[in-house]
């Protein structure tokens, strides 16, 4: 039996690739859809927040930003309160394709699910945001554990 974060980057993987070939239609990458998903969702949300909100490193958000801004699916301005900070929405480019992305993801789940019975599929989601908080406590303490 393989370890826990070994089956967890195969899954990741695996999701990668599908999202890829999925979202080619889009020229929208398997990652760069949660960021359109996460800013259809939230528009005139920060760079920052943004960064947090999906624990993702600062310069792999920006470069995903790039080239859906190059791709023309978000524009950002500089927030009027505080000019340090980059405000981003969707394009009416991202708000034609966000159901269709959004519909994608929940096959993709379904799919991925469909052998677990309910209760399983609440425990395992319990299991892995209890996986998740400690994997982001190991990420802030570092070597310092």
């Amino acid at each position: 039996m393989l370890p826990i974060i070994k089956n967890i980057s195969i899954i990741e993987r695996c999701n990668i690739s599908f999202r890829n070939e999925a979202f080619k239609k889009f020229d929208l990458s398997g990652y760069q859809y949660s960021y359109l998903i996460e800013i259809c969702r939230n528009p005139g949300i920060s760079q920052e927040q943004l960064t947090k909100n999906m624990h993702i490193d600062k310069s792999n958000v920006a470069r995903g930003l790039t080239s859906m801004l190059d791709k023309e699916y978000i524009y950002r301005t500089a927030n009027p309160s505080d000019n340090r900070y980059i405000l981003l929405y969707p394009s009416e480019k991202a708000l034609k394709i966000y159901e269709e992305v959004r519909e994608i993801i929940i096959r993709e789940r379904a799919f991925l699910m469909e052998e677990f019975s309910e209760e399983e599929e609440k425990q395992l989601v319990s299991l892995l945001e209890k996986l998740k908080n400690r994997a982001l406590l190991l990420k802030e303490w570092g070597v310092n554990l």
